[in-house]
């Protein structure tokens, strides 16, 4: 095989990583408000992958899948653990500087230990203001506010990591995360080998909570009426109980938030969004200025979503479409296009693909050989023919949460409850009309439901008992008492050790 690396016609890689960004909050995926003009254009140039999957919709496992192309069971983490060692591997940032490329990596890595590149070059990094094991700790960007005097601003928003509601940045937006992540990649491509291709890492830590978005940002939504979250009729019948626990924990027992929280927390999350759409577009004006985007592959994407509201629910870790939607844009390099006849701006609405093909997609786009180690699938094929051949099914774990989709019908099965849900995501993307009890859906459903057990019968999932689906009750903090809840999680924490 060549060394693409020694190949001075060899594409560079960006990938650019968010959090908490929903797929359907892209104008390019439908939503009739956020303004998001620069990745609609990668995703006019490239193939918006619309039906993408996180197979595991939170942020630490949902990284680790990312990076490994490792589906959950075999990064032993469904749910987030910030303290255990990141020791899978071979990981994406691995092969790739084994390869020649310069790789380098700015924002959120949330990985153990907090140093730890996993395989990158260099790391500017962002930790949000975790501190693992070291209160002395501090990430680059706390050290870039310290050096530019606004170290004591920064969390004075007095929103925690996981609250919902909006106050404006404390900082001036060339001081925020999402700048700072965008301005070190650009000081990176200013400063990189130029014999070498590179791989570049751009990693925003937001749309996050917390929803502190710039005053001129928010400014752009200020007056809009935001719509209305979705509400399924499912719920006048069967409500998961995971979902009545974060309803408790965020003063929202009954499925609602106050009507003003409500608009202002949806319009501080577009402005967010928007916020990060407008630094893409000033990284990649950098890449063009150098004569860099031609011959550069781009893929965006998230680890998970966010519920924002959907069905009396926040946050993520189940697989509504809120929390397990996210975007999935493959752009690749115009010069590999032309020599493989792409045809740009399309839009797969079938394939469940997850965050596990994304590492053997960069590596395949490349020329690389794909470790055996890696469960995901090179979404090449796709690439060159909306007709390839592609996995039926894409299987998900996080928490007590688990599901498998083929790309347009989703089954859901909570391990706690019992509960089963069966969506036709694409009739019904609101995902408001449970299919489960529909005698047309037997067939499929039972299908589903057999394909799931199967996949967790194959890793030895507990939850699987003498063949069959087996609900596990785990005590809940919820029926302490509300004094005792209180003190036995605290979801607005900020700063410190969470």
């Amino acid at each position: 095989m060549n060394d693409p690396a020694k190949d001075p016609n060899t594409p560079n890689v960006l990938l650019i990583c968010c959090d908490h960004l929903r797929a359907d909050w892209l104008s390019c995926n439908g939503h009739s408000v956020a303004m998001t003009p620069q990745i609609d254009k990668l995703a006019y140039q490239g193939v918006n992958f619309r039906q993408a999957f996180s197979e595991c919709p939170v942020c630490v496992p949902a990284r680790r899948i990312l990076m490994t192309g490792l589906g959950p069971y075999a990064i032993h983490m469904n749910r987030n653990v910030d303290r255990q060692p990141f020791s899978e591997g071979p990981k994406l940032a691995e092969v790739m500087t084994r390869a020649g490329y310069q790789t380098f990596a700015s924002g959120k890595l949330h990985v153990c230990p907090q140093r730890n590149r996993i395989g990158f070059e260099d790391v500017q990094l962002n930790e949000e203001g975790r501190k693992q094991d070291d209160e002395h700790f501090v990430d680059d960007y706390e050290a870039f506010l310290n050096d530019s005097g606004h170290a004591h601003l920064a969390y004075t928003h007095g929103l925690g990591n996981n609250e919902y509601g909006v106050r404006m940045s404390p900082v001036p937006e060339p001081y925020t995360t999402t700048h700072w992540t965008a301005q070190e990649a650009m000081r990176f491509l200013e400063r990189r080998d130029p014999t070498r291709p590179f791989f570049l890492y751009v990693s925003f830590d937001k749309p996050h909570p917390p929803i502190a978005p710039p005053q001129e940002y928010y400014a752009l939504y200020r007056e809009q009426e935001m719509p209305a979250p979705a509400w399924g009729e499912w719920l006048e019948d069967k409500l998961p109980e995971s979902i009545r626990q974060k309803r408790l924990a965020h003063d929202m027992a009954s499925g609602k938030i106050a009507p003003l929280i409500e608009q202002q927390t949806l319009r501080g999350y577009a402005a967010l969004v928007t916020h990060i759409d407008g630094m893409i577009g000033v990284l990649l004006g950098t890449l063009r200025e150098k004569g860099l985007l031609d011959n550069t592959h781009v893929l965006l994407t998230s680890d998970h979503g966010d519920h924002l509201f959907d069905h009396g629910n926040v946050a993520k870790s189940d697989f509504f479409r809120g929390s397990t939607g996210v975007p999935y844009i493959v752009r690749p390099a115009p010069t590999w296009g032309g020599a493989h006849d792409f045809r740009p701006d399309r839009t797969d609405t079938e394939r469940p693909v997850g965050l596990m093909d994304v590492m053997p997609t960069i590596m395949a786009l490349c020329g690389l050989e794909i470790p055996g180690s890696v469960e995901g699938s090179s979404l090449v094929p796709l690439l060159l023919d909306s007709g390839a051949t592609f996995r039926e099914l894409s299987y998900g774990s996080c928490g007590v949460a688990y599901a498998v989709s083929d790309g347009r019908y989703k089954f859901m099965w909570f391990g706690d409850d019992g509960l089963e849900f069966l969506f036709d995501t694409q009739e019904d993307p609101a995902e408001e009309h449970d299919l489960i009890d529909d005698p047309a859906m037997a067939g499929r459903r039972a299908a589903y439901r057999d394909a799931l057990l199967a996949w967790m019968a194959e890793h030895d999932d507990p939850h699987v008992q003498d063949g069959a689906l087996a609900p596990i009750r785990p005590e809940r903090r919820a029926e302490l008492g509300r004094a005792d809840l209180g003190r036995a999680r605290n979801v607005w924490n900020n700063r410190g050790r969470h």
